[in-house]
């Protein structure tokens, strides 16, 4: 765990006090807690810690952007900005800091702990380079970095310990040598080397960045570092310092953490939105240079008998062998996802329709010339599958899942173990798209304000110390001719078509305001806890717990007096 100590500076005490504790589960120190630039200043000297959080804007007549520029000058601590303005000219303004990293509110828990061990990295790192330009001829032994030391002609002089390590090379063998013999360094994205463009003109080290190497027995690393000149006293050049670090296993990590993000972790297909982020992908390039695929989306048949008979393992099971289907028979280059459930989707590139049947019907078979056993028990297994011909009209990625899960839906409906195509004039698509207007309804109320608050009394059956009554939050939408509509109507299309977060955040800042306005009045009804019904989407949105501690603390409300259900 990490033992760095940190300073908070931010004016919000709520925000403070939940980056408090969120850095002190991740094993930081908090030295101390303040809210103006001036203040920063003298609780910096005072405690001097490993690195400060700065909120840009800040009370008092100093910002964080200014105290972030003296505490650079005279102490030296490297400062993250915490921030919601990112306008150019803040942005600007922030940079004549030099800031050490940026962490935009409402900030989540892994961007917060990976911004402040990349800044106290990067810092350290500035710091190592800076000691061993003052003080080269006594740490070459004792860094951990790989150091290598060459002429102008960039023979090599001197090796480490660890440039021995990485290259191959014991200094005895390298030294006389030219470089290139010793170190291939390769730059990981034009593939060009690196040697001799990169050899610094001025005394400002040149640094470089996930740098491959190929070492002498074959190995590669990657590595990030420095090339900083070695000057005579006529400040002429005598030669050059390779100062490097081997970030090979850094990266893979980062690399695993990029595919669990992106992938289902039980199947290992990708998830719903690495796939959407790539579906947007495709249907920007069918918009500029034509072509033709094809979306399948396809349902387990009989999935919820599998997993309420047998359970969740063998829930689990069945989706792990219809995704090994799915990869044996599609093409490397098209796009296959998990979406959710048992419900899995495919972009089936450059296939026109008629193909794209033809790979439908192929996993059909495939599905069903497998019966599934678990534990003795046989279930025949079959697929419903939508599919929907992209074109470059298609621009919209969710009126393109919509048609993908429309034509699913019924296929499913009429039975399952069929294929169907998306009609946009078929009768039953028709009925189907009726779903689809309460999408533009509800973001027409949203935007009208037009979502109204009900609410009903929830009274215990017995009194019990500590048991308070309730006050259950209902919503109800209000007509363009004033009717009121109920919920059933309208939410199940809010679930279905991803709206349902906004509306989950309208009814809990307008309940927030309601509180605060019954409570201006002094009316009884403050006496009771609120309870607010949350769908599941928004339960399991990161970003929620942020907006409602910022919603709360703007209207100065306790938590306490709400239920989230």
């Amino acid at each position: 765990m990490a033992k760095e100590r940190v300073l908070i500076v931010e004016d919000e005490k709520i925000i403070a006090l939940d980056l408090q504790r969120r850095l002190e589960r991740f094993g930081y120190t908090i030295c101390e807690t303040c809210s103006e630039g001036v203040d920063a200043i003298e609780k910096a000297k005072l405690h001097k810690p490993d690195i400060i959080l700065m909120d840009i804007m800040l009370n008092g007549p100093m910002d964080g952007i200014e105290a972030a520029k003296i505490i650079k000058q005279e102490l030296r601590i490297p400062v993250v900005f915490l921030t919601a303005y990112v306008d150019d000219r803040t942005l600007e303004r922030a940079k004549t800091a030099e800031p050490y990293g940026y962490i935009l509110k409402p900030f989540k828990e892994r961007e917060l702990y990976t911004a402040i061990d990349i800044a106290l990295y990067k810092f350290n790192s500035e710091q190592q380079i800076k000691r061993q330009e003052r003080l080269f001829s006594a740490i070459l032994h004792s860094v951990n970095d790989g150091l290598i030391a060459v002429d102008n002609d960039l023979t090599a002089l001197f090796l480490n310990p660890i440039a021995s390590q990485i290259s191959g090379w014991t200094e005895e063998e390298a030294r006389g040598r030219p470089i290139h013999q010793i170190l291939s360094l390769i730059d990981s994205k034009t593939l060009n080397p690196i040697l001799p463009t990169m050899l610094p003109k001025e005394e400002v080290p040149n640094r470089f960045r996930d740098v491959i190497l190929k070492g002498r027995l074959g190995q590669s690393y990657i590595l990030d570092g420095a090339i900083t000149k070695i000057h005579e006293a006529g400040n002429e050049t005598e030669g050059y310092v390779l100062a490097f670090r081997d970030v090979t296993e850094l990266r893979k990590l980062s690399a695993t953490v990029d595919y669990q993000t992106s992938h289902d972790k039980l199947t290992g297909l990708g998830n719903r939105e690495d796939f959407a982020i790539k579906l947007q992908g495709v249907l920007e390039e069918l918009g500029r240079f034509g072509g033709s695929h094809t979306l399948i989306q396809l349902d387990v048949d009989r999935f919820k008998i599998v997993n309420d008979t047998c359970g969740t393992m063998a829930g689990d099971e069945l989706l792990r062998q219809v995704a090994t289907y799915i990869q044996t028979l599609t093409q490397r280059n098209d796009i296959a996802a998990r979406l959710g459930g048992d419900e899995f989707a495919i972009i089936l590139k450059d296939c026109v329709l008629e193909n794209a049947q033809q790979v439908a019907q192929r996993l059909q078979e495939a599905v069903q010339n497998h019966n599934f056993i678990w534990q003795n028990n046989l279930f025949p297994i079959t697929l419903s599958i939508g599919l929907v011909p992209l074109s470059s009209e298609d621009t919209d990625i969710h009126m393109v899942l919509a048609a993908a899960d429309d034509a699913c839906y019924i296929a499913k409906e009429e039975g399952g173990n069929r294929i169907r195509i998306f009609q946009r004039n078929e009768e039953k698509y028709i009925l189907r798209r009726g779903q689809m207007e309460w999408v533009s309804k509800i973001n027409n109320a949203l935007e009208d304000n037009r979502f109204r608050l009900w609410y009903q009394l929830i009274e215990p059956l017995r009194s019990l110390p500590g048991i308070h009554p309730k006050l259950e939050i209902l919503i109800r939408m209000e007509h363009d001719d004033g009717s009121i509509i109920s919920p059933g109507a309208f939410i199940p299309s809010a679930e279905r078509y991803g709206l349902i977060s906004a509306i989950d955040r309208w009814v809990f800042e307008n309940s927030i305001k309601a509180w605060v306005q019954l409570k201006s009045q002094n009316h009884e009804l403050i006496n009771r806890i609120f309870s607010i019904n949350l769908s599941g989407a928004t339960l399991l949105d990161e970003t929620f717990i942020d907006y409602a501690i910022n919603i709360t603390g703007q209207y100065g409300v306790s938590p306490g007096s709400f239920c989230l259900e």
